[in-house]
């Protein structure tokens, strides 16, 4: 059985170095400029001001995913409350157990019970994130292009 569950920053900072490292290893690009280096005391200042929640998934209390989620009015739209995903990850191993639906659906369900109007994630190309989310009914709101100077 696969537990989802609210976690903070903290558990997650002691916890998923490894599952950090297996995410950045898998997805990330650009690595000789976008090294792995999250800034522990931003998140814990999101935290302590309610702009970030956390799930942690769990197989017999080991942890084998997270969705990081940031809230925030919108800067563009003063009366927009959002949600957006800063990370999304289940373990191989896992991924054809559900548990990425249920961190996506728990994750919807708390940025609403949070007041939030809109939900943002960001997949990579060609990934299975980017083949789920038009079935889930996201649609693209914008593209983000990259260029290393």
């Amino acid at each position: 059985m696969i537990d989802i569950k609210l976690a903070t920053v903290d558990e997650m900072l002691a916890q998923a170095n490894i599952l950090f490292e297996e995410h950045y290893e898998e997805i990330a690009l650009n690595k000789q400029v976008m090294k792995l280096k999250p800034d522990e005391q931003a998140y814990r200042n999101m935290e302590k001001m309610r702009q970030i929640f956390i799930f942690s998934a769990r197989q017999d209390d080991k942890l084998i995913g997270y969705s990081v989620n940031f809230v925030l009015n919108h800067p563009h739209y003063a009366d927009l409350k959002l949600a957006q995903n800063d990370l999304l990850f289940i373990k191989k191993e896992f991924r054809g157990s559900r548990a990425g639906l249920r961190l996506i659906k728990e994750t919807e369900t708390h940025a609403t019970s949070l007041g939030c109007k809109l939900m943002l994630w960001h997949a990579k190309e060609n990934t299975t994130l980017a083949a789920i989310l038009p079935r889930l009914k996201y649609g693209v709101q914008d593209i983000i292009y990259s260029k290393e100077l």
